[in-house]
């Protein structure tokens, strides 16, 4: 596998303050081979690392996302991205948004995540009720999380219950039921990267979020 290395920082905080055409042009053969390579690489690597996992992960050039940004309908119209970013999912495809692990690289390091990120209403609706189903189950998790030492992100959070669940105020996981986003995130410093450890924490990542993922898709597959 070829590591991350310091020519790949320098590269994105370089584009960071130089994002133009122009530049970008001129460095596209550097970024390839030295952040959008090394990144596919350390998403196979990381997947052949989670072959025996309950829910194996699949990750590959295939399933990061192009550097060029849509600024159609943005304010902000640097026309790159600033970060190599892919996914890891059961399918090993980009087409698969709901349940899966993100990973992205940025110039002072990068982040990790796993579980179901802003979900449309109907899909957030389906695990809602899941919890108030099996709330021995979904506490298991929480449970299973907090002895890794790690917690769901407390992130995207309702002030109130939401639509259909408003007899749940009083449920044990309520503010959990509050969710529009249900993930689990560890951030990755340069030397992580640099020292070839980032497939490690990102399967360590991956298999945490492993339980939280099953759980969600097996409430998108029951009928609304």
């Amino acid at each position: 596998m070829t590591l991350i290395s310091d020519t790949s920082f320098n590269l994105l905080a370089q584009l960071a303050q130089n994002n133009t055409k122009d530049w970008y042009d001129a460095h596209k053969a550097d970024i390839k081979i030295h952040c959008l390579i090394p990144f596919g690489e350390m998403l196979e690597h990381v997947s052949n690392r989670l072959i025996n996992s309950p829910l194996p992960l699949e990750g590959s050039a295939k399933t990061m996302f192009r550097m060029n940004r849509d600024v159609r309908f943005s304010k902000h119209k640097s026309p790159y991205k600033t970060s190599v970013s892919g996914l890891l999912t059961p399918s090993g495809t980009k087409t698969e948004t709901a349940g899966m692990v993100y990973a992205e690289l940025n110039a002072t390091g990068g982040w990790v995540a796993g579980g179901f990120y802003r979900l449309p209403t109907a899909q957030l609706s389906l695990i809602r009720q899941r919890i108030v189903d099996e709330t021995s189950a979904y506490q298991a998790i929480l449970d299973g999380l907090a002895d890794a030492g790690t917690e769901l992100a407390d992130i995207d959070r309702l002030t109130r219950m939401p639509k259909g669940f408003s007899d749940c105020e009083d449920h044990p996981n309520a503010e959990d039921i509050k969710r529009k986003s249900f993930i689990v995130r560890v951030d990755i410093p340069k030397e992580v990267w640099l020292n070839g450890d980032v497939t490690g924490i990102i399967a360590g990542l991956a298999r945490h979020a492993v339980p939280l993922i099953r759980f969600g898709k097996a409430a998108l597959v029951k009928p609304a």
